[in-house]
């Protein structure tokens, strides 16, 4: 405050704090107060104190009271400098034994404290601490029985799931078999007929027979990589050979959807590649296949082939209907698909399965895509 504001407030001789009137660190010292603030506030009431609003001992007994939240016996009291009662309110007989609380200042001039007492018997002591103590194990007993039922719900699921996998994969090796068996008998009959419509139909049948087959595989490799099995057999290919074999198998599969698959080879050094041939010419397939699936009219797919020192280097690009950037990632999980495409045939393991041959060969996968625009999937094989 200005000196110009504080002449024109006009303040009472007795309402005026004069900071020399404070001795901070002697406050401190004798544990009194420890900050100015606080002392400021002790001389205000000191101020109240001689103009007759004194401490009021009874309201104070009855906020003390309430937030005892016990009834507990307790004496309230007033001390002087020396720590030696005042005042009291409550009872005083036999005091001494009782529990005392820390001394809080209430005045500087003269220095006076507020003081709690309170009778906590041995027998209330001992009976709270039983209290909690009942209430604290029965909180862990319940808290272990919470735990004890989650863990024998996701070992009983992890049963179902086990049980479920090994269902799935005899199922499947049992459906391989059969399926090998009437392609053979398929092609026996096929070079017996000279009618060209019955060769069409039996053509026809093998197609959809592969693609059975194809699909079955794919669940085979996805379910054992769930597992961390997969297991590789690596041999020299040539990676053009087996993208043509897997673009000959999509031309005769999409034959009635307009498409067209370019694969150009960038290589100055025509590499054979050390891959497993069956899970390579299946994430060839898988990748052309959504390329073509997933382009609304006509199809124009680019394979690209590139190699740096250490990678063979395979990009698949087609001008399709793109992937949302929120969906980019999740693209790769087991069985999921991105809700605009419902409508399209798929089981949403056909990517999981790319990503978990690519990686057990050492190799990493990524999608560029944009909405409207297309999507180049792009993926390494080590060369060696």
């Amino acid at each position: 405050m200005t000196e110009e504001d504080f002449l024109k407030a006009k303040p009472k001789k007795e309402d005026i704090i004069d900071f020399d009137e404070i001795n901070i660190q002697n406050l401190r010292d004798n544990d009194i107060a420890e900050t100015e603030a606080e002392a400021m506030g002790l001389l205000t009431k000191d101020r109240l104190t001689a103009k007759g609003n004194p401490i009021n001992l009874a309201k104070l007994s009855q906020i003390f009271k309430k937030n005892l939240n016990e009834g507990f016996i307790y004496t309230l009291l007033i001390l002087d400098e020396n720590k030696k009662t005042i005042k009291s309110y409550g009872q005083t007989k036999d005091i001494e034994s009782w529990q005392t609380s820390k001394p809080i200042t209430i005045g500087l001039k003269p220095i006076r404290f507020v003081q709690a007492k309170v009778d906590v018997t041995p027998s209330s002591f001992i009976i709270n601490t039983i209290e909690a103590l009942i209430s604290t194990i029965l909180l862990a007993l319940i808290i272990i029985f919470c735990v004890g039922y989650q863990m024998t719900a996701i070992r009983y699921k992890e049963d179902l799931l086990r049980n479920r996998e090994v269902s799935l994969h005899g199922t499947v090796h049992d459906l391989k078999a059969p399926l090998a068996s009437i392609l053979l008998k398929l092609g026996f009959i096929k070079d017996g007929i000279k009618d060209a419509d019955l060769q069409e139909m039996i053509t026809s049948s093998e197609r959809q027979i592969k693609n059975l087959a194809n699909t079955i595989k794919t669940i085979l490799i996805t379910s054992k990589a769930s597992e961390s099995k997969l297991v590789i057999n690596k041999e020299q290919i040539d990676i053009i050979e087996l993208t043509k074999q897997a673009q000959e198998q999509i031309d005769i599969n999409y034959a009635s959807k307009p498409h067209a698959i370019g694969i150009h080879d960038h290589r100055e050094e025509k590499a054979l590649v050390y891959a497993d041939k069956y899970l390579i010419e299946n994430v060839m397939h898988n990748l052309m296949e959504n390329a073509v699936k997933y382009s609304d009219k006509e199809a124009n797919v680019e394979v690209n082939i590139k190699q740096d020192e250490h990678f063979t280097i395979i990009s698949v690009s087609d001008h399709g209907v793109g992937i949302d950037k929120k969906y980019q990632k999740k693209i790769f999980e087991q069985f999921y698909r991105i809700p605009a495409t419902h409508h399209k045939s798929g089981y949403g393991i056909g990517l999981a399965m790319v990503k978990y041959a690519v990686k057990a060969h050492g190799g990493t996968i990524k999608v560029e895509s944009e909405l409207g625009k297309g999507s180049t999937f792009t993926f390494t094989l080590p060369l060696n």
